[in-house]
């Protein structure tokens, strides 16, 4: 009973610490960073749980990230002295003034981001994507990059050696119950396997940085200008005639906003993100499959009956769309 009393009391110590600390960090401005639970283990986050990224382009503690990169990968901004609570270590957190005068927090000499694609504490869709030329990772409290263990993709992402592109998909995942009130996002990957596949992913075959305004006329169902091969069907997309809306055969590609691409590790890869602007589109509180695979040449707007020659594995992503 006495040690119960003792640990008690020490737990109630620690926690007492923790809750001084989060108050010191909000009376000087300083940014809190502590240790979160997320699908790669225990990581570095931010004061709401969401996850915090280093970036292998930067070089040293200084931030190489700018304009549209910083707009998907939002710096972690500390108007005082950066916190460590929960795990986090106080001796490894610094910051580094970036070129408007803002100071970005720091960890073990890392700059950190956080990801627009992550919606909820603990995502981590950001892991693994090389846009903008370099890889986002995730850290741990000794300030490492956590990464998703290797050693072959899981069967949901219907891997096949045979096929000279692999096609990831990073968001949503299977069995996900995917955003809110009919908004969700979908992040996706294509990568050559070998040196040989990467002509199949170059500027030459049409593959390049695209940001595809939702203003702009090349906002449409069709094939996507930065990735013209690229397959996307969504089982619940509506048919609406007059349109190229055609029901689940309408390739969606072409709506994605974001495309970018890289080369990691000499293999050519891209990443392509749709964000839903209009919220219920594709219903809500409604089972969804999302496809994806990748084709040569220029994919069609409308995918015929008989299906597509795939030069990658064909992904099928069953989730819900959430009310």
């Amino acid at each position: 009973m006495h040690l119960n009393r003792v640990l008690t009391a020490a737990a109630l110590v620690f926690a007492a610490t923790a809750l001084a600390a989060v108050a010191l960090a909000g009376a000087n401005g300083g940014a809190v960073v502590k240790v979160g639970q997320s699908n790669l283990g225990r990581i570095l986050v931010d004061a709401h749980g969401k996850t915090l990224y280093m970036w292998a382009h930067d070089k040293g503690h200084r931030s190489t990230c700018y304009g549209q990169c910083a707009a998907y990968w939002p710096p972690a901004y500390t108007a005082g002295k950066p916190i460590a609570v929960k795990g986090a270590r106080q001796a490894l957190l610094g910051t580094t003034r970036r070129a408007d005068g803002r100071r970005q927090v720091t960890y073990n000499g890392h700059p950190l981001y956080r990801f627009l694609m992550d919606k909820r504490p603990g995502q981590t869709t950001g892991e693994g994507l090389t846009g903008f030329g370099g890889r986002w990772d995730p850290l741990s409290a000794a300030g490492k990059a956590v990464r998703k263990r290797t050693g072959g993709w899981k069967s949901s992402q219907g891997y096949q050696p045979s096929r000279p592109l692999r096609a990831v998909v990073f968001t949503p995942g299977r069995g996900d119950l995917a955003g809110a009130g009919g908004a969700f996002n979908v992040d996706l990957s294509l990568q050559a396997r070998n040196a040989r596949a990467n002509r199949l992913l170059s500027a030459a075959a049409g593959y390049k940085p695209f940001f595809n305004d939702p203003d702009a006329p090349t906002f449409h169902p069709g094939p996507d200008l930065g990735a013209p091969g690229l397959v996307v069907t969504l089982s619940t997309t509506p048919s609406i005639p007059g349109t190229p809306l055609v029901g689940p055969r309408t390739n969606l590609a072409g709506v994605f906003q974001l495309n970018t691409v890289a080369r990691v590790r000499g293999l050519r890869r891209t990443f392509n993100a749709w964000q839903i602007s209009s919220p219920g589109f594709f219903g809500v509180n409604k089972a969804a499959t999302l496809t994806v695979y990748a084709v040569r040449g220029t994919a069609p707007a409308a995918i015929p009956a008989g299906g597509l020659q795939p030069i990658s594995n064909v992904v099928r992503v069953p989730f819900t769309i959430a009310p």
